[in-house]
């Protein structure tokens, strides 16, 4: 198998809009090819794209695009957010947060122009319409959950909260999503407001 060949049998494997990283295609090509060097496989990428349905979006992100009775399809934003930002695979690295965030719950109906993700991947520049929020910890599977809901008690922006029923939607996220009281101290701590701690044990009662 060569890297021409490598590169097709990546790319045939991913879905028509969904972005194709060179990382990758190259650590693909690399388990295929051991030796392979980073820079001739990017060289190899750029030219199939000249001649595949590959389109590069940005340096680094290529997406796969078909030609339909209205155009070429362009990249699936969504998904470029959530590789980018949020996850790769199983690994959580960020989640959405802020007042775009409260506004999909029903914590208020104030409406935003931007997503806010707070995430560990906050380099290489944003996407449009996204404002990157430094994490108060490093984020990761176990505790992703645990600051998007910290992060809501915290209301840092000062979000305008309007929902009557507040506090029931507060304590349908700890159910829906498992979250241990216990837990909800322990990193409560790293948001020095020490008003958190009154609101948790305050949606503890409810219990």
């Amino acid at each position: 198998m060569n890297i021409t060949v490598c590169i097709d049998a990546y790319v045939k494997g991913v879905r028509t809009g969904s972005p194709v990283f060179t990382e990758d295609i190259y650590a693909y090509v690399a388990r295929h090819i051991p030796g392979a060097r980073r820079d001739v496989v990017n060289t190899y990428i750029a030219r199939y794209a000249a001649k595949a349905d590959l389109v590069r979006y940005r340096k680094g992100i290529y997406y796969k695009a078909a030609v339909t009775p209205f155009g070429a399809t362009g990249i699936s934003y969504a998904e470029l957010l959530k590789r980018r930002y949020l996850t790769d695979g199983d690994k959580v690295f960020g989640y959405e947060t802020g007042p775009s965030y409260m506004n999909k719950i029903g914590l208020t109906t104030q409406m935003s122009g931007s997503t806010f993700i707070a995430t560990n991947k906050a380099g290489g520049g944003t996407e449009p319409g996204v404002v990157l929020v430094r994490p108060v910890l490093p984020v990761d599977n176990d505790n992703y959950r645990y600051l998007q809901f910290l992060d809501m008690l915290d209301n840092r922006m000062k979000v305008r909260i309007e929902a009557a029923d507040r506090k029931k939607i507060l304590r349908g996220y700890i159910d829906a999503h498992g979250l241990d009281f216990e837990k909800l101290m322990y990193y409560a701590r790293y948001y020095k407001n020490s008003r958190i701690y009154g609101r948790i044990a305050e949606l503890a009662r409810e219990a």
